[in-house]
């Protein structure tokens, strides 16, 4: 397969749209859900059966040749499982190069990507060769891990056609299970995105939503050679405290109470559950397995649970994103800030409040929104 060529000055991220502008067609919908149901068996039955050593050194075509005769069981469409196959057997393999450099790496030398820098032991890793050698068969069992996968809420999608229609909406149509004769019947479906898009893309279900993760290429903006040198204060209560060279601004300052009060509310709920979850295995040791069942169906789902944390993560992500723009509009030539990721030991005693709200903290999301937005 060849790679695309990279363009200087451009990089290529990842972008989310929601499929269906306002509420996806029920027969649609199914189709998708059925659809991604046959392809997670399609993942699971490989990564049962490749994604131990027996797909070591062995590459995608091989693999392809053994497995079409039976691609007829699963009841999709060529290109869907053919994409799919392809997809999977690349993360197996993947799985095998990280293993590769870890070996490599307890060994003193380098994992190369080029076949003319490569060294004779990243050679003889990379086929089959090692299983005849008793020191790199003990690293490699040092390292390796056997996979396995339950991901069926995912289609990757190659084959395709992007339309808009004259209202401005972006379409698109592959493949689908329902067939006219031998012919598929194509699968059309509305989204939200911006503009026609081009090369393979993904679409996840979540939450009940399905949604579409593609690439594309944006421009990086060119390094600032003027302005002023600042430090910033990465903070609980706000996100960011820049020094005094910057007027020793506040930014974000909504960041701690919007923990503390998701942190109050996930403790409260979490006792009350756990409250639940004692009435249910108090049935259970009384054999009123009825009963047990009702409680964990109408009382423990994690429905409204999951959407409270997707708005609650939203909402930090915004406000993060939002303050560290804010931080870097002016004309600032670099930004030092503190590294939180060490652990600092410290003889106060802290209150298991305070504790709990410093295990919440999304420092973490900070260090992203620094990274992506300088």
């Amino acid at each position: 397969m060849a790679r695309k060529k990279k363009v200087k000055g451009m990089k290529t991220v990842t972008r989310l749209a929601i499929v269906g502008t306002i509420e996806l067609n029920k027969w649609k919908s199914e189709e998708l859900d059925t659809i991604s149901d046959r392809l997670g068996s399609l993942r699971s039955d490989i990564w049962n059966e490749y994604g131990s050593l027996k797909s070591w050194g062995v590459s995608e075509y091989e693999i392809d040749k053994i497995l079409r005769p039976d691609n007829s069981k699963y009841e999709l469409p060529a290109k869907l499982w053919e994409t799919t196959l392809y997809h999977v057997i690349g993360d197996i393999h993947t799985v095998q190069a990280s293993c590769i450099e870890k070996v490599l790496k307890s060994l003193g030398l380098r994992y190369e990507k080029f076949a003319d820098k490569k060294s004779v032991a990243q050679h003889v890793l990379e086929s089959r060769e090692w299983m005849n050698h008793p020191k790199l068969c003990t690293l490699v069992r040092k390292f390796w891990y056997r996979g396995h996968t339950h991901v069926d809420n995912q289609i990757v999608v190659k084959e395709y056609n992007c339309q808009t229609d004259s209202n401005g909406v972006v379409w698109i149509q592959f493949n689908g299970l329902k067939k006219e004769g031998k012919k598929s019947n194509p699968l059309r479906i509305p989204t939200t995105l911006k503009t026609e898009i081009t090369g393979q893309f993904r679409l996840i279900k979540r939450l009940g939503k399905w949604y579409i993760h593609y690439s594309t290429d944006i421009q990086v903006a060119p390094k600032r050679t003027e302005g002023r040198s600042i430090g910033v204060d990465r903070g609980y209560s706000e996100v960011y405290a820049t020094s005094t060279s910057d007027n020793a601004r506040f930014l974000g300052q909504d960041f701690g109470e919007i923990q503390t009060l998701e942190s109050d509310y996930r403790n409260k709920k979490g006792i009350r559950r756990n409250k639940i979850r004692a009435l249910v295995e108090k049935a259970r040791n009384k054999g009123d397995y009825a009963k047990a069942e009702r409680i964990i169906n109408n009382n423990l789902g994690r429905i409204k649970w999951n959407q409270r944390e997707t708005s609650f993560k939203g909402r930090i992500k915004t406000l993060v994103f939002t303050a560290t723009v804010q931080l870097m509009n002016d004309a600032i030539k670099a930004v030092a800030f503190e590294d939180l990721t060490p652990t600092f030991a410290t003889k106060k005693n802290r209150s298991k409040r305070t504790k709990r709200n410093l295990n919440g903290w999304c420092k973490g999301i900070v260090a992203q929104a620094l990274e992506q937005v300088s």
